[in-house]
C-alpha cells in the first residue's frame, strides 16, 4: 500500500484544540496502565506552545494528512542521561489518531525527529513507551529502537507515605534485634552466674 502524503510541521497556537484532544486521547489509551499521567488542560497546551517558540531545544510537532491534524510528537534536545555527554533527541508523547493509523503518520513523525537530531548534532534518538503497548513497542523496535531503562513514576505524597511506612518497619526490626541481643546477654549472664 503506498504511503500517504503526510506533512509534519511545528505546532501553532491554532493547533491547541487538536493538541488537547490528542493529549486526552493519549491519556485515555494509557489510563489503566499509567495512573500517574497528568490531566492535560488548554492552558497547559498554550504554555507549552509558547515555551517551544522560545526554546531551541523543544519542538512540538503535528502531522497533517488530508487537511486534518493526524498526529503529534514533542521533541526535546538534551543529554542522553544526566551523567553522559552524549546528546540525544527525546521523542515524547508521539500519538497518531486511530483513524489515521497505518498511513505513514508515525513514520513521518519519527523522520522529523531524526531530522531534528541531525540539525542539533544529537547522536541518539530516544522515546518512552509503556511495556503493555505492544503495537507501539513493535513499531519502535522495527525502526531500531532498543530498550534502555524502565521509568517509574509516583506521586510525592505516595512516596512520602511509603517511606514513612518503611521507616516504621525498619524501626520495628531494629527494636526486635535490640530485644533479642538483650535477652541473649541476660541469658549468658544467668548461665555464667549459675556456673560460679
Amino acid at each position: 500500500m503506498p504511503r500517504a502524503n503526510v506533512c509534519v510541521r511545528r505546532a501553532r497556537r491554532d493547533d491547541a484544540d487538536e493538541l488537547l484532544r490528542m493529549w486526552c486521547e493519549l491519556r485515555e489509551s494509557t489510563r489503566s496502565m499509567d495512573r500517574a499521567a497528568p490531566v492535560p488542560s488548554e492552558r497547559g497546551v498554550l504554555e507549552r506552545l509558547e515555551a517551544a517558540e522560545a526554546d531551541a531545544n523543544l519542538r512540538i510537532l503535528v502531522a497533517d494528512l488530508d487537511g486534518a491534524v493526524a498526529g503529534m510528537a514533542v521533541l526535546t534536545h538534551q543529554p542522553f542521561a544526566v551523567l553522559f555527554d552524549t546528546r540525544s533527541v527525546h521523542l515524547h508523547f508521539m500519538h497518531v489518531r486511530p483513524e489515521f493509523r497505518r498511513r505513514g503518520v508515525g513514520h513521518a513523525l519519527v523522520a522529523a525527529a531524526a531530522s531534528f537530531a541531525e540539525e542539533v548534532g544529537a547522536e541518539q534518538l530516544m522515546t518512552s513507551t509503556l511495556p503493555q503497548t505492544r503495537d507501539e513497542n513493535r513499531f519502535f523496535a522495527r525502526l531500531g529502537f532498543a530498550p534502555v531503562v524502565i521509568r517509574r513514576a509516583a506521586g510525592v505524597a505516595t512516596v512520602r507515605r511509603r517511606l514513612a511506612a518503611d521507616a516504621g518497619a525498619v524501626s520495628a526490626v531494629e527494636d526486635l534485634l535490640v530485644r533479642r541481643r538483650s535477652m541473649r546477654t541476660r541469658s549468658r549472664l544467668r548461665l555464667a552466674g549459675m556456673g560460679d
